[in-house]
């Protein structure tokens, strides 16, 4: 060996690399659209549980207005009036059903089915049959009884809840 060799620099075992630079961490901020987004779904996500709730309550006093029926007999004329009065002024404002009475409030009572079921029901053409026996005059027959009765359950099953309707619809029905 010469001198020379031995004069030149050691040999390392590093290699020259260079230095592993690892990203950024991960930030957990959203862009603006993010945020727009995120408070998107929430809003709707709210909107649908409110809707879903209110449906719902709609729904029992609907439920609890057919159980009360049930609990009638079809000769129970006046209770069957007066739970159908309780119906109406549950779902539709009280400025709209206390001025009505008579033919004006059965024919109300017959407006707030859809279209299409209207006919099922026979409140206005019996209307003076009906006042007479709730004012104690005449009472009806068995077979009047079981139609009303039937009438009742029809209108409280496909009127409620109460569809949205403008006040101009039963302006015309009411006394003055």
């Amino acid at each position: 060996m010469s001198l020379s060799s031995a004069q030149q620099a050691p040999v390392s075992n590093v290699l020259p690399l260079a230095d592993i630079h690892l990203p950024a961490d991960p930030s957990w901020g959203l862009s603006l659209q993010g945020y727009g987004l995120v408070i998107g779904l929430l809003l709707l996500t709210a909107a649908i549980v409110w809707l879903i709730l209110r449906k719902k309550k709609q729904g029992a006093l609907k439920r609890l207005a057919l159980k009360q029926l049930a609990s009638l007999t079809p000769q129970q004329t006046s209770d069957i009036a007066r739970l159908l009065k309780q119906a109406a002024l549950s779902h539709f404002p009280r400025e709209r059903i206390a001025s009505l009475h008579g033919l004006a409030w059965w024919y109300f009572v017959e407006q707030q089915l859809p279209v299409k079921k209207q006919a099922n029901v026979h409140f206005s053409s019996r209307s003076d049959m009906l006042e007479q026996a709730l004012y104690g005059r005449q009472p009806l027959s068995e077979t009047n009884q079981q139609r009303f009765y039937d009438d009742v359950r029809y209108w409280l099953s496909h009127a409620l809840p109460a569809k949205k309707v403008t006040m101009a619809t039963t302006k015309g029905n009411q006394h003055a």
